[in-house]
């Protein structure tokens, strides 16, 4: 059976700046039609496409979505006391609660019109089941650091059930190696685990210069700042995929452009934890893939992607004075295109083209905030600037409708909400004790 999206308005993300007006034809798990004289078909699912607008769903490039379980926990502190506080807390956390952690944060961010993160945590095992029964798309990456002795024995587990995992949930997982930081990963480990990755053709997903602090420890630690030491360990030479990458020098910035480094930038979390502000404008001049993320739901604290992308933009305008930074089709960009490309999944996904994975976005228009509008001009501005998650209609991943008039199609949200309030209030009894 087809899935057609009849008579909608839809940014296809591919370069041009219009919103057309058209139909969207799905089959299996691939748009095979969009455009005009679109006709339905016998047993066509169809979807109305009044008063709506369809994109390419977004894309959260660095998430930990299992920390939906420490939302609200070690607020008000830098990311160094942060992590300090958080850290033991997340030994407390069982396997249960790694899986309903991750399918709470699945949860949320399907209801947020995101169709495909990339995960950093612990017990990725939990995140899969929780994809099986949410139907999102995901990169997941077990966090790795040989702080304690365990790194090998870490790395070994992760590479198992990287080969081991033959189901890939229809296409929808694949997989990516997760060394934390410079911080947490000495260098002969991060050489070993850049070189597994490079093997198996997967992206390397981590944290680099989050804080200038980090720059500091690494230069008083090895004579170099982070890029350069990360460079010269031949780390950067395969698929990396940076979280964060904020305190720079100019140096920093040529490596980047030179190892094509794929950028998360994740302005809410790095605004909170007063990390810094993203230097964007030496980015888009030297042609940087960047993608937009929340990261986790203890440091943001939600997984919204269109607060994101109105934040990175309003930011990036007051910080550099200049009101022509990150105009709205860029934003848009960011948090679906460029963010297929920062994960090295732009041939599957990221616009809505004939040929690509059907991971759509429907936003109901019938809002206060998208009045008045014009389709030619104004409601591209619109949707950047006024559009909120609660405008999410339909959410369609891989070809499934996921999320119908704002509710999840396959997850109990229900049995989410107790569960996750059971385990929390559990969390805290062992941490008074």
């Amino acid at each position: 059976m087809a899935l057609l999206i009849q008579d909608i308005l839809y940014l296809p993300m591919t370069g041009s700046h219009e919103l057309k007006r058209g139909s969207i034809r799905v089959e299996g798990q691939r748009i095979v039609a969009i455009g005009d004289h679109i006709v339905p078909t016998w047993g066509d699912e169809i979807i109305s496409g009044h008063d709506k607008c369809a994109l390419p769903g977004f894309v959260n490039c660095h998430c930990h979505a299992a920390m939906s379980m420490l939302r609200g926990y070690g607020e008000a502190l830098p990311l160094g006391a942060w992590l300090a506080k958080v850290q033991p807390a997340e030994k407390a956390l069982t396997a249960e609660d790694f899986f309903w952690g991750a399918l709470l944060a699945q949860m949320e961010m399907l209801k947020a019109g995101i169709t495909c993160y990339a995960d950093m945590y612990f017990d990725e095992a939990a995140a899969y089941w929780a994809m099986d029964e949410s139907g999102i798309r995901a990169v997941l990456a077990d966090g790795l650091t040989d702080l304690c002795d365990k790194g090998e024995a870490a790395l070994k587990a992760t590479l198992q059930w990287i080969d081991s995992t033959k189901d890939d949930l229809e296409g929808k997982i694949s997989f990516a190696i997760a060394p934390h930081a410079v911080y947490s990963c000495s260098g002969p480990y991060l050489k070993e685990v850049a070189a597994a990755a490079r093997s198996r053709d997967l992206p390397l997903h981590l944290h680099i210069a989050e804080t200038e602090k980090e720059q500091e420890d690494c230069l008083a630690a090895t004579g170099q700042r982070v890029l350069p030491y990360l460079d010269g360990l031949g780390v950067l030479t395969g698929k990396v995929l940076a979280a964060h990458m904020i305190h720079l020098k100019e140096e920093e910035f040529e490596i980047t452009r030179e190892r094509d480094i794929r950028i998360a930038h994740c302005p809410q979390s790095n605004m909170k934890l007063a990390s810094g502000i993203f230097p964007y404008p030496e980015y888009q001049k030297r042609g940087v893939v960047v993608g937009l993320a929340t990261d986790g739901p203890a440091s943001n604290n939600d997984l919204d992607m269109l607060e994101e992308m109105r934040t990175a933009s309003l930011l990036q305008k007051v910080a550099n004075g200049d009101p022509t930074l990150l105009k709205p089709y860029e934003a848009l960009h960011m948090a679906t295109a460029g963010g297929a490309r920062a994960l090295f999944l732009d041939d599957r996904i990221g616009t809505l083209e004939v040929g690509k994975k059907a991971d759509i976005t429907l936003l109901s228009l019938r809002r206060p905030h998208f009045y008045p509008r014009n389709e030619k001009n104004s409601l591209l501005s619109h949707l950047a600037f006024c559009a909120k998650s609660g405008d999410v209609h339909t959410v369609i991943v891989n070809g499934k409708v996921r999320v119908r008039d704002g509710q999840c199609v396959d997850i109990d949200e229900g049995r989410v909400y107790h569960e996750i309030q059971q385990r929390a209030a559990q969390f805290w009894q062992r941490q008074r004790e």
